[in-house]
């Protein structure tokens, strides 16, 4: 499966499915901003990642119907406030 690196989005709307929340360590060398403290992620060192998902908008002729966003954050309690926010929207 591909990876795709983007910058993270802003708090998903009531569209996005939070589809699981995992303790990881990559091997590729990308760094991203913490969504909840703005800290460096460093994803070849342990972080938690946020998998978001949600249907997409189709003309009936797209092979895609879902869209995934991957988010990266410094550690657990950092996922775990970002998660609470979203949740109390």
């Amino acid at each position: 499966m591909s990876k795709t690196c983007s910058p993270s989005p802003a708090p998903p709307g009531s569209e996005w499915t939070v589809r699981q929340v995992v303790s990881r360590s990559e091997w590729d060398a990308a760094t991203e901003a913490c969504p909840t403290c703005g800290d460096g992620v460093d994803r070849r060192l342990p972080h938690y990642q946020v998998e978001l998902d949600r249907e997409r908008a189709t003309d009936g002729a797209a092979k895609l119907t879902h869209e995934r966003r991957l988010l990266s954050f410094c550690d657990e309690m950092c996922a775990n406030a970002w998660l609470d926010d979203v949740e109390n929207r």
